[in-house]
């Protein structure tokens, strides 16, 4: 049986919160970590190499790739936690909390991505990027910045 969380995830549906049990939380967010350590590393090997084209979709499409499955989950996560706050639900939450929170910090302090930001930043493709687009890249830059500078 598919996990009802991990489902609607990858189906970009909306969740099924009468059919979700405290139980479906630790698995569902065990197995989109553990995805998204693994592509993670994929994407830093890819960036490292010397002769890495570092563009638009090698880096900020992929990492968006990598983090949409793991962050709506979450989101989910704490959704259901601000409406139905129960033990066992707490519970679940506590269970994998610190894992997601060191995922994200590796992720933000990845000195590899922020020379790829930093690449990406100061090239003369960025010209080109729409405003959205050149906000979005100075602004997870900045983010990036912070978190190697002061790692938590």
């Amino acid at each position: 049986m598919v996990n009802p969380l991990t489902r609607c995830v990858e189906d970009y549906s909306l969740p099924p919160f009468a059919q979700l049990r405290p139980d479906d939380i630790a698995p569902a967010l065990r197995t989109a970590m553990a995805e998204f350590a693994s592509d993670l590393v994929a994407i830093e090997d890819d960036l490292a190499c010397p002769d890495a084209e570092i563009s638009w979709e090698s880096v900020m499409d992929r990492l968006e790739i990598i983090d949409d499955p793991l962050e709506r989950l979450w989101s989910i996560v704490t959704q259901l936690m601000q409406v139905v706050n129960v033990p066992e639900l707490r519970a679940a939450h506590a269970d994998v909390q610190e894992e997601i929170v060191s995922l994200q910090s590796k992720r933000a302090q990845s000195l590899v991505v922020f020379q790829a930001m930093t690449t990406l930043r100061h090239s003369a493709a960025y010209e080109s990027y729409t405003t959205e687009q050149q906000v979005y890249v100075v602004r997870v830059y900045e983010e990036e910045s912070s978190a190697i500078k002061f790692p938590h």
